[in-house]
């Protein structure tokens, strides 16, 4: 069965210029965070369909460390730029391998591309090694007429929030919004403050129900993980949730934990899906029937 990322921006056509969450963008960014899973023809095929005449495929497979180790990555994602926007999207985990991912994640915590707090390792080298990439991508398409949205599922929601802290920060590119889905925690306490200083209210993280992914990293001591962006909730009806309650939001922090992982149940992945995804945001786009 093949990815669900429809999306017809003639029937719900995405406000290039708005901020903090919108429906219709968020159907727009799930459905091309899904795009990423697919092959470099299908993405440029689909993204020229959407009004994008500009495209760029991103894929890198190392990355050498400052002390010259080489770390085996598969980074992919794709720029693409049109009349009214740019978009940037990253590919996340598949389902089936979340438990070896997780496994094997490397979770030190390293300097931020940003200079500003910590992130974890593994997400530091994989979007390290598509940098260049996306910097010369950029170099070529974007002359600052369009704003730049950013967008990714699990892994790729990561990589979206490294990419969107790498460009306000260094590049000084104004980045109109991130959405990001079944994301990972990214940073400590000090990379989440920056980013939703140089992000004010156009940041929005969506959780479905029990989806694990974003329960982890856990949060160890002293909380060294951490989310403090905007939470977007979907309730196990379907029902979206903004800004959750101090409360909530602190239990939601507090219970991600390594055994958590080894005991993934159905609905922990099922939640994980991007196809679900896409299919929530979809319902909020859809005028209930006469």
């Amino acid at each position: 069965m093949s990815s669900d990322y429809r999306y017809d921006p003639a029937a719900s056509p995405f406000e290039a210029t708005a901020s903090g969450y919108n429906p219709t963008n968020a159907l727009w960014l799930a459905a091309a965070a899904n795009l990423a899973y697919e092959d470099e023809k299908t993405i440029q095929t689909v993204v020229r369909q959407w009004g994008f005449d500009r495209f760029r495929f991103l894929h890198a497979t190392s990355h050498t460390d400052a002390n010259g180790l080489t770390i085996p990555v598969d980074t992919q994602g794709y720029l693409c730029r049109g009349p009214r926007a740019m978009l940037i999207a990253f590919r996340g985990t598949e389902v089936s391998q979340i438990k070896d991912w997780f496994t094997n994640i490397m979770a030190i915590a390293v300097p931020a591309p940003s200079g500003v707090g910590k992130i974890h390792k593994g997400f530091a080298s994989a979007f390290a090694a598509v940098w260049p990439q996306l910097e010369a991508a950029l170099s070529e398409h974007y002359d600052g007429q369009v704003p730049i949205w950013i967008t990714g599922h699990s892994l790729g929601g990561a990589l979206a929030t490294l990419a969107t802290a790498q460009l306000r920060f260094n590049a000084r590119l104004p980045v109109q919004g991130l959405y990001t889905f079944g994301q990972p925690r990214v940073g400590d306490r000090e990379f989440i403050r920056f980013l939703r200083l140089a992000m004010p209210g156009r940041v929005v993280r969506f959780v479905n129900n029990k989806d694990i992914v974003p329960q982890v990293p856990a949060p160890g001591i002293l909380l060294k993980y951490w989310h403090g962006d905007r939470e977007a909730r979907y309730a196990p009806e379907g029902k979206l949730i903004l800004d959750l309650s101090w409360w909530l939001r602190m239990r939601s922090q507090l219970k991600g934990s390594a055994k958590d992982v080894t005991k993934l149940g159905l609905d922990c992945l099922t939640d994980h899906s991007m196809d679900r995804y896409v299919e929530l945001a979809r319902r909020l786009t859809t005028p209930p029937p006469a």
